[in-house]
């Protein structure tokens, strides 16, 4: 809408093909593009990739999903100075990781645009202190009126005009929104909240792993366990119990530790391109022959 707003020229592909995606920007000299994170690990990884081919662009948002700190300082070392990351609800609030506070705030999401607000919630709707992990609430000139005749859902989405965006995060004494899971994506652990992307983050650190998910799977003793889902690089190999005891010895704490890793050729993902872990926990059970 934007590009429209601007008269400016946009491009509208039939579909994500990396190589043809590079040549296009190649071709068309194109400045702005809008990327989820699988889309860009594509891109780092295609055999077109090239410094020079995509010297044309301005800006690269990342959206959708957070994208792993190892990938964007990969993407920063090749293309610096063009990475923008945007944190948002369709249902209308957003913060914006503009690419100047990239080197201060690597790890953060932004802060929101002008006109917006936000604040982080205890269960108890209290907002909470600086540093401190709660539900992400915003309000803003973007925020829907409503879910289309679902008044219940909506009224546990918004809340005295500020919408409950069912993610985890805090702020730092600047402002600045970091991101620490979706709040239905959060593992128990032996009574431990365990945040999966803490794990993925580290998971995605070995040199055969291109891609990681981390989702919780029952146990006896702890309720609920860390699971590992990779996608290795292309042409890598990697044995999983390797690979897990490498994740175990370099997590922060023992409740952090996988019970299991799992090797795909890709990730099920939705239209958006978003990965969708509760497909990949019911056919992890459903290759265990046990029901959830």
């Amino acid at each position: 809408m934007p590009t429209v707003y601007l008269g400016a020229t946009y491009i509208l592909l039939p579909q994500f093909d990396t190589v043809s995606y590079i040549e296009t920007i190649e071709r068309e000299k194109v400045t702005h593009v809008m990327m989820v994170p699988a889309q860009i690990i594509a891109m780092l990884n295609a055999p077109n990739f090239s410094v020079d081919a995509l010297k044309s662009l301005e800006m690269i948002l990342s959206l959708g999903a957070p994208l792993h700190l190892e990938h964007k300082e990969e993407l920063n070392k090749r293309l610096p100075g063009r990475f923008y990351e945007l944190y948002g609800l369709t249902e209308g609030f957003v913060t914006v990781l503009d690419k100047n506070d990239y080197a201060a705030k690597p790890n953060s999401v932004g802060i929101p645009p002008q006109f917006n607000e936000m604040k982080i919630l205890d269960e108890n709707e209290n907002e909470v202190a600086v540093g401190e992990v709660g539900e992400i609430c915003g309000r803003g000139p973007l925020l829907m009126s409503g879910y289309y005749k679902q008044p219940d859902l909506t009224a546990d989405a918004v809340k005295d005009g500020w919408l409950h965006s069912g993610d985890m995060g805090y702020v730092d004494e600047d402002g600045f929104l970091y991101l620490v899971d979706r709040k239905k994506d959060m593992i128990i652990s032996g009574g431990v909240n365990v945040y999966p992307r803490d794990i993925e983050e580290i998971a995605v650190q070995h040199p055969a792993v291109q891609e990681a998910a981390v989702f919780g799977i029952p146990h006896d003793k702890w309720g609920e366990t860390p699971l590992a889902v990779i996608v290795l690089q292309e042409a890598a190999s990697a044995d999983p119990e390797e690979l897990k005891d490498w994740i175990n010895e370099r997590v922060s704490a023992k409740f952090q530790r996988v019970q299991d890793v799992v090797i795909r050729d890709d990730f099920p993902r939705n239209v958006a391109g978003k990965t969708l872990k509760r497909v990949m926990r019911e056919d992890y059970w459903k290759d265990k022959g046990t029901k959830l």
